[in-house]
């Protein structure tokens, strides 16, 4: 074994051992700067995050659940790192409701997933649906926090039939949904797909500096009532912990430095950077509990949200911090339960072009919403959509700018293919030669669903007059269906007609289409006595042939 890795492995191992035995020692490494005490107790308490990547519409589905939860998936290797240890896992909500949705047609490696995360010590607080960036929606024109409406449109009755009573029933569970622990629901409704046993209850961590004060307003009114706010983002009074309130809301107030020392302790790769960034952390935590003047001192760390835990690096980290006798790990719990001191927000809005960009897809989804009214099921869409709108608020904007970009275009290409799925079929032109007659109108629809709209034909000349200004039709999913306009032709002549579509209260559904009609006005008649004429010769005819026939001597 090399030198340096022989030292690293001895270093750490001393380390846990310390941190086990309540002593504390000095790095192995001789050019890293040695621990201090803190002139008071400090109790740490650290948030991580449990999330994943962008770009699932809002839902995972069965395949990418399975590739996640599988022995070496992402959320696997993730829970691996926290589970059991002095850290508060932030989750995103999705994940959960991902799974339940499924229901019996869930993974395996899935639903196992979700019952060991409900049976970890680590307690549990939920992120934002989608690990979206909520201050995003409370600074624009929205002027409110985003979350889910329905999860209806992706349930299958099929997968909740009732278990087998049979079954045995998990030993513990905290997992809400299982009030029954021998039966699924059998159909479960959005809270109960979203619901679980969090520690805090109206607690939201938005994305760090992102928060001005106005955005208390639109929190408290969803009913968050405890909330993580980075120290740069908050103006504290000399000396105060880390628990404070702002505008009658509970602001845990997490350590800017503390908590960059610790991502630079998680993301080191070499044996030297991880023992120099393991006692930079130990420091910044010291550091921060001695600047507080409180008998003992309260420190909260929060992992960032785009970081992949590593369980070794997060092992050593808290390994070398609670090397020090003046560091006590506790839960957020306990941290929160600390005497508060009053605050006031630092104002750290989002950018203008950030906000200009998230505007553009509102505006997408406020058009979505008009034009969905023609559907059978509305609701269903709208709610589909939502949820596919929180997935770009989860975009992190940090890690590359160009990705928030691309997802923000998707998703407006996406609302202008959708508000465009219904639509006027283009002909060939018309022939009108009857005095009264039916124009076919056929109108397109690519949504997953029926729709019902209103023809309108609006002629631009005199030519030819409208009997029905809106005829009704109902076009099932994905298929064609055709309506007939009444007509009457006034005059001969080409006349260009407007056809529109529009709902039931009028508003517009796609573009206005014109067709040409060609007008042969009183061709019907002639038409009819010609064809009338022709019966009457060849009636006369025959007729005349049976007399003479019959005059006609037999021998003849």
């Amino acid at each position: 074994m090399p030198i340096r890795v022989f030292s690293a492995a001895l270093a750490l191992g001393l380390g846990l051992t310390l941190a086990a035995s309540g002593a504390s020692a000095a790095p192995t490494v001789t050019d890293a700067p040695a621990l201090t005490t803190a002139s008071a107790a400090t109790n740490v308490a650290v948030i991580a995050p449990l999330t994943v990547p962008s770009d699932n519409g809002g839902l995972l589905d069965a395949d990418t659940l399975a590739d996640y939860t599988e022995p070496l998936g992402l959320l696997t290797r993730q829970l691996d790192a926290m589970a059991g240890k002095p850290v508060a896992i932030a989750i995103d909500p999705m994940i959960v409701a991902s799974i339940r949705v499924l229901g019996t047609s869930a993974p395996d490696s899935a639903r196992e997933w979700l019952e060991r995360l409900s049976l970890i010590s680590n307690e549990l607080v939920p992120l934002p649906y989608a690990n979206a960036d909520v201050t995003l929606a409370t600074q624009s024109e929205v002027g409110a926090t985003l979350e889910p409406i329905s999860f209806d449109f992706a349930l299958n009755a099929a997968n909740f039939a009732a278990v087998e009573e049979s079954t045995p029933a998990p030993t513990q569970t905290s997992d809400p949904m299982d009030d029954d622990p021998n039966a699924v629901p059998a159909y479960p409704t959005t809270e109960n797909l979203l619901s679980w046993d969090y520690a805090i209850d109206g607690f939201l961590r938005p994305r760090t500096d992102t928060v001005v004060a106005s955005d208390l307003a639109a929190f408290t009114e969803r009913g968050y009532s405890t909330i993580v706010l980075s120290s740069t983002n908050v103006t504290r009074p000399a000396g105060a912990g880390s628990v404070t309130t702002i505008d009658g809301v509970t602001a845990l107030v997490a350590d800017a430095t503390a908590s960059a020392a610790m991502d630079d302790a998680l993301g080191s790769t070499v044996d030297r950077d991880v023992t120099a960034a393991d006692t930079a952390l130990s420091e910044a935590v010291l550091n921060a509990g001695a600047a507080q003047t409180a008998g003992t001192a309260s420190v909260l760390i929060a992992i960032d949200h785009s970081l992949e835990l590593s369980s070794a690096r997060l092992d050593a980290a808290l390994a070398t911090m609670t090397a020090s006798p003046s560091i006590t790990m506790v839960t957020l719990t306990e941290l929160a339960s600390t005497p508060a001191v009053t605050a006031t927000i630092n104002d750290m809005p989002q950018s203008e072009s950030r906000i200009t960009d998230v505007s553009r897809v509102f505006t997408a989804a406020r058009a979505e919403r008009t034009f969905f009214s023609i559907a059978a099921d509305p609701e269903a869409l709208v709610a589909e959509r939502r949820l596919e709108l929180l997935d770009v608020l989860g975009t992190v904007e940090t890690e590359d700018p160009a990705d928030w970009l691309t997802e923000v275009n998707r998703f407006l290409v996406d609302s202008r293919d959708l508000r465009t799925s219904v639509t006027v079929v283009e002909a060939s032109n018309f022939l009108l030669v009857a005095d009264n007659g039916f124009l076919p109108v056929s109108v397109s629809n690519n949504l997953d669903q029926a729709v019902t709209v209103y023809i309108t034909v609006d002629p631009r000349t005199g030519l030819l007059a409208v009997g029905d200004g809106r005829v009704e039709l109902t076009i099932e999913a994905n298929s064609q269906a055709k309506g007939e306009v009444p007509v009457q032709s006034l005059s001969n002549g080409v006349v260009d007609v407007e056809i529109s579509l529009t709902s039931s209260t009028g508003l517009s559904v796609g573009s206005t289409t014109v067709s040409e009609i060609n007008v042969q006005a009183g061709w019907e008649t002639p038409l009819v006595l010609a064809f009338g004429a022709v019966v009457v010769v060849i009636f006369t005819v025959g007729f005349v042939r049976s007399i003479v026939r019959r005059r006609k001597p037999v021998n003849d």
